[in-house]
């Protein structure tokens, strides 16, 4: 017999990252970040797992002011001042999120998740860790990347 349950349609590249916008809005406003626009498109994404996206700096328009990540993990920012590059910004969100979930599993809480009740820290740690991880082998793996112009 046939199953009845429907199957989801698949999300079209522009509806995932329209989305994944929408969450980055959300994380600048969440952090109370001072920014210009949000790139139209990410600087660099793999659907439907992350996407990395360009905030423009309110001081000095048309120059990146912050980086933030979005997608299947907890949406952050960094600020982009040393980290001119899509490249450099995963690298320091993979590294930045490894030290974090090691701060959750001794029982500290970095600033950046403290608004998150109590009861989700563990699971928090074990997701920054995975993921942290993740970007940090996308970050190293050339193949992930554009090639470098000459």
């Amino acid at each position: 017999m046939p199953s009845t349950a429907s199957t989801p349609e698949p999300i079209s590249e522009d509806s995932w990252c329209a989305e994944r916008a929408a969450d980055v809005l959300a994380c600048v406003q969440r952090l109370a970040l001072d920014h210009g626009r949000v790139g139209e498109w990410p600087a660099w994404h793999v659907m439907p797992y992350a996407s990395l996206w360009a905030v423009e700096s309110k001081s000095r328009p048309e120059w990146v002011g912050w980086w933030v990540i979005s997608g299947d993990l907890p949406s952050d920012a960094l600020a982009a001042h040393d980290l001119p590059e899509p490249r450099d910004a995963m690298r320091a969100f993979g590294k930045r999120w490894l030290l974090h979930g090691e701060c959750l599993d001794r029982g500290d809480v970095p600033p950046t998740w403290a608004h998150l009740p109590h009861e989700a820290l563990p699971k928090l740690a074990a997701t920054l860790k995975k993921r942290g991880a993740a970007l940090l082998a996308w970050a190293e793996d050339d193949t992930s990347w554009p090639a470098e112009k000459a």
